[in-house]
């Protein structure tokens, strides 16, 4: 599997989040919902397609310009061949693996405004052509850090999050490295 060392890397970020609930004594999958009436697993769920299909929306609409399309390219050329398996296998290690880190455990103890930051920055990681990546990352650390607080659960920012890399992988690999996705 080419994608070992990502699903490494994502396994890391789950360990930290990990140590970080123990220590400072926080759960990871829960806190207390905004709005009690969307802490159902059917509502969490919706909830969280509903986020990833309007993400996915804008960034359709937003590859037209260039200034995304070329972000997507430089993206693209970051990326091994990845077949169909390993899309979902990445989709699902990055999104547990962030969402664990950046939602579960530093939303609790640093906030909405830093853990967002923060994730936004990691997107980034200070190479220029990634800089509009990090800006998107950090819009999106907001969303799904509300999604999380709004639903109590991480269910609903793991599902959209996973979804959004889904596809967006998906355009990369299609649109932007012309490699075949299926295995």
């Amino acid at each position: 599997m080419r994608s070992l060392g990502i699903v490494l890397f994502y396994l890391f970020l789950s360990f930290i989040a990990t140590i970080l609930s123990h220590i400072f004594h926080v759960d990871l999958l829960r806190v207390t919902p905004l709005w009690k009436s969307a802490a159902s697993l059917p509502v969490e769920a919706v909830l969280g397609i509903a986020l990833a299909g309007g993400v996915i929306l804008i960034s359709n609409f937003l590859d037209r310009f260039s200034l995304f399309a070329r972000l997507n390219a430089v993206i693209a050329r970051h990326l091994p061949d990845f077949g169909l398996g390993e899309v979902i296998v990445l989709s699902m290690a990055s999104a547990i693996g962030e969402e664990l880190l950046f939602r579960g455990a530093l939303l609790q103890l640093i906030g909405i405004h830093l853990s967002s930051l923060v994730f936004g920055f990691m997107h980034y990681g200070g190479k220029r052509p990634f800089l509009l990546w990090g800006i998107i990352g950090w819009i999106m650390g907001y969303m799904l850090g509300g999604l999380f607080l709004v639903t109590g659960s991480l269910l609903a920012p793991i599902l959209a999050h996973f979804t959004v890399n889904y596809f967006d992988l998906l355009l990369l690999l299609r649109k932007y490295k012309q490699a075949p996705v299926d295995e």
